[in-house]
């Protein structure tokens, strides 16, 4: 009775070690593409029941079985060999087997090395071991799968278009009442059935809100880990969206806005062409810009013409001078006295020689003209200067009367003439 116990028990076990000797483990164990390593760990499970590990083994499917990556054997120390050259290339592995309880393989690829979704396959590790009765133990695991799951990162800006027309418009300004459609195209993520979420933020707004629109989405295809579709929305402007700011995106958490692929399109309406008001605010400033720049042109032009009629008329009027003028302290050889009391009104004298000089006829409507403003006129400017004559010029608020202005040579030149003394009569 006790020698069948004693071999149940050993049977048992045996098959406990057989069942529980090697363990393999992904690390996490849903891998985030782009954001985490992707590790795979054979560890022995009950290293008491085993005296020594002689190797350990990862193996990856293939396309109908499975083939060896990976293992580490016996040695001093313990020997990594790779059987996979274009993985090692961007993994790295280590191990031991010193003893059971530290006996392990580790693959390690880095999270910037990942490739999607070939290295995302069923794997395996196999190992051989003496147990503590001496028998020799070949051991595998069940396969596992390498689950994952990827944020999309990639969208494309949103595409517009008039409703019932068939191409995109590069225009963000429309009328009032107009229909438009919203197309947004990128990466839902790792998951065929994630779509594109629709929001938008408008004037006095403070956060974005999602749309009651229903979306109109395409198939997903994959692409690398990821799926693509589009997602495309209509709708109608009115008078609160004055400016409007329109979001698309995929990977969100719940709120608009949270999602790890975003883009957004501005709308606004144009400018309304009744009633006083003004839609845009850009366009009064640009009107005013405007006027600012055509009253400086005008007033440019204006200016320079004025400069250039004032220029020619000095020059024409230069010109149509043709003769020059000098009283009688500038003929030369007159020796006049200076008066020291009043104005001395003296009578210009043309230049032209005595023998050009034409002589005007007097009028008698003149000699009247001359009568009824009498101590205003010059009569030096009507004089026959080959004449002698003598003229009192009176005026009205003088006493005295000076003769030396009028007298004149024979030659019609100025002859000066005794004047009188101060104060005595003439």
């Amino acid at each position: 009775m006790k020698l069948t116990f004693a071999c149940v028990v050993l049977l048992y076990f045996t098959s406990l070690a057989s069942a529980q000797d090697i363990l393999i483990q992904a690390l996490p164990q849903t891998v985030i593409y782009g954001e985490n390593d992707l590790v795979i760990v054979c560890s022995i499970s009950n290293p008491s029941l085993l005296s020594s590990v002689f190797f350990i083994q990862l193996l990856r499917n293939s396309s109908t079985t499975f083939e060896t990556v990976v293992s580490v054997t016996t040695g001093q120390p313990a020997t990594i060999q790779w059987k996979d050259s274009a993985l090692q290339r961007r993994a790295t592995a280590i191990g031991n087997l010193d003893s059971p309880s530290s006996a392990q393989l580790r693959l390690t690829i880095d999270k910037d090395s990942v490739l999607c979704p070939a290295d995302f396959k069923m794997y395996m590790c196999k190992m051989s071991g003496l147990t503590t009765a001496s028998d020799v133990v070949p051991k595998e695991t069940s396969p596992i799968t390498i689950s994952y799951t990827a944020k999309p990162n990639v969208i494309e800006m949103p595409r517009v278009r008039i409703l019932n027309e068939n191409f995109d418009t590069p225009d963000r300004q429309f009328s009032v009442g107009t229909a438009i459609q919203l197309t947004c195209r990128g990466e839902v993520g790792s998951d065929a059935s994630m779509t594109i979420r629709w929001c938008a933020q408008k004037v006095g707004e403070f956060t974005f809100t999602g749309l009651a629109q229903t979306p109109i989405y395409s198939e997903s295809s994959l692409s690398g880990c990821l799926y693509t579709r589009s997602s495309t929305i209509t709708y109608n402007l009115t008078n609160q969206d004055t400016f409007t700011q329109f979001l698309c995106e995929s990977g969100d958490t719940g709120l608009c806005g949270t999602g790890s692929a975003i883009q957004h399109v501005n709308i606004t309406l144009k400018p309304s062409t009744e009633g006083s008001g003004n839609t845009n605010p850009r366009t009064a400033d640009d009107t005013s810009d405007a006027g600012i720049i055509a009253g400086g042109v005008i007033g440019g032009l204006a200016a320079l013409i004025l400069i250039i009629l004032l220029v020619y008329f000095l020059v024409l009027r230069r010109k149509s001078d043709g003769e020059s003028y000098r009283t009688k302290e500038d003929v030369p050889g007159y020796n006049g006295p200076a008066n020291p009391e009043g104005p001395v009104y003296s009578v210009p004298v043309k230049d032209n020689p005595p023998h050009e000089r034409q002589h005007r006829r007097k009028h008698p409507r003149d000699e009247e003209e001359r009568r009824k403003y009498r101590g205003h006129e010059n009569d030096g400017l009507d004089e026959d200067h080959t004449a002698k004559s003598e003229k009192e010029i009176d005026y009205q608020n003088h006493s005295y009367a000076n003769r030396g202005m009028n007298d004149y040579g024979d030659d019609g030149d100025v002859a000066p003439r005794e004047q009188p003394a101060f104060g005595s009569a003439v």
